[in-house]
């Protein structure tokens, strides 16, 4: 149980970071992604290929592949997630320190010292992008090559990053899009001004990006590829959670 617990608080901090490098507003984003196989506390998973949409607005994110729907309220503070293969739902704070709180209850004494020294070392975050000189064409949309290097308690992110500016950003907006995102873990808000500056450093929309992860003496890589972008607004079925799943506690 505990490394079950671990293993999806590491899976929901991936899924924020990246979420939040993409983009903000009324916007539908359709991408295909690689993730190869690993192997972390003991949890082998095989490679994947699978196709990942996308919707966001000002005020809700929802995220969904084959074997999930995650779906993100900022008025509420909630992240909402439901499995596919379990037909389960879970709903739990944005804010980590309240995640962490519940989880160590009722722990053995050792698990409890165990989950709060990872806790604190996973919201130990800085990010270095670096713009490099290299240009290509990837699909329709003229890019540029940055190296951004995400340093944390648990281990290093480093993703090859391909940006374009043929399609329009609103930096201001992303970066209060950022900070909406980020500014509840905690940890973060201490150099939140330095992450947000940093990553701005990326000019544009991220067409594709490769990663690769260092965590705990495993070496994670996967990609990311963006095939269809458009504004709109999104449809309220968006949000909305599969029926017929039953509701369980995180």
């Amino acid at each position: 149980m505990m490394k079950r617990r671990l293993s999806l608080l590491i899976f929901l901090l991936i899924t924020l970071t990246t979420i939040s490098s993409i983009s903000y507003g009324d916007i539908y984003m359709r991408q295909k992604k690689h993730v190869d196989g690993m192997t972390i506390m003991g949890r082998t998973q095989p490679s994947r290929d699978f196709i990942v949409q996308t919707w966001l607005t000002l005020d809700k994110v929802s995220v969904e592949d084959s074997k999930s729907k995650t779906v993100i309220e900022f008025d509420k503070n909630t992240i909402t997630v439901a499995d596919h293969n379990e037909k389960i739902i879970m709903t739990m704070p944005m804010n980590f320190s309240e995640i962490a709180d519940k989880q160590s209850d009722g722990m053995p004494k050792e698990d409890s010292e165990e989950f709060n020294k990872f806790m604190g070392n996973m919201m130990q975050v800085s990010v270095k992008v670096t713009k490099t000189d290299e240009k290509k064409k990837i699909g329709k949309w003229n890019c540029t090559k940055y190296i951004q290097v995400m340093s944390t308690g648990m281990g290093e992110f480093k993703s090859e990053i391909w940006a374009t500016e043929d399609i329009d950003v609103d930096r201001e907006l992303y970066a209060k899009y950022m900070s909406a995102i980020k500014g509840t873990m905690p940890g973060m808000n201490e150099n939140m001004k330095e992450i947000i500056k940093e990553t701005q450093k990326i000019k544009g929309m991220e067409v594709y990006s490769e990663q690769t992860t260092e965590m705990m003496g495993q070496t994670m890589r996967s990609s990311t590829e963006l095939l269809e972008y458009k504004k709109g607004k999104a449809p309220a079925s968006a949000f909305d959670m599969p029926k017929g799943y039953r509701n369980v506690e995180f």
